[in-house]
């Protein structure tokens, strides 16, 4: 008998990194500027508070990139993972109530840091999993996350947003 196709074995191996890619830097750290008109228009936040907003989720990014070694040397990367993404999950469905600036700015701090998380952790573990002559393609594959989290965001959240901003 034998085992996976090595294609199959990097689609495998690759397709849990993207996704955190995707989720951590696509989708948390990058999702919510195209949100920005909507959230000013509609009066959810004053254009300063959008700003700081910004500031807030790059605070949390540069702190989640930095902690997440340390974190990893006190618990398992793959549960810092896990839970990072579905802290950014929380993190989304928070953000989706109108109750101001100060209710977002934790979870806007905490988007970021959980895309700081994932992308320090994420690809390394993906990576172990591959064989040494898979992981260059296995990594080209993980950081498409971030383009197609990117492009969704710019394209799809105004899009949505003009239906209903929640």
């Amino acid at each position: 008998m034998t085992g996976p196709s090595p294609t199959r074995r990097l689609i495998v191996g690759a397709l849990p990194g993207l996704a955190a890619l995707l989720v951590g830097l696509g989708l948390a750290r990058f999702g919510y500027t195209p949100l920005l008109p909507a959230l000013i228009e509609r009066h959810w936040l004053e254009p300063a508070e959008a700003i700081y907003l910004g500031a807030a989720n790059l605070a949390g990014y540069l702190g989640g990139s930095m902690l997440a070694a340390w974190l990893a040397l006190r618990y398992p990367a793959g549960w810092l993972v896990r839970l990072a993404m579905l802290a950014g999950a929380v993190s989304f469905i928070a953000c989706a109530l109108p109750l101001g600036f100060w209710w977002f700015a934790p979870w806007r701090f905490l988007a970021g840091f959980i895309g700081g998380v994932l992308v320090v952790l994420a690809v390394p573990l993906c990576l172990a999993n591959l064989p040494l002559e898979m992981r260059g393609r296995g990594a080209g594959i993980m950081f498409t996350g971030v383009g197609i989290g990117i492009a969704a965001s710019g394209t799809l959240v105004p899009m949505l947003a003009r239906q209903d901003l929640s």
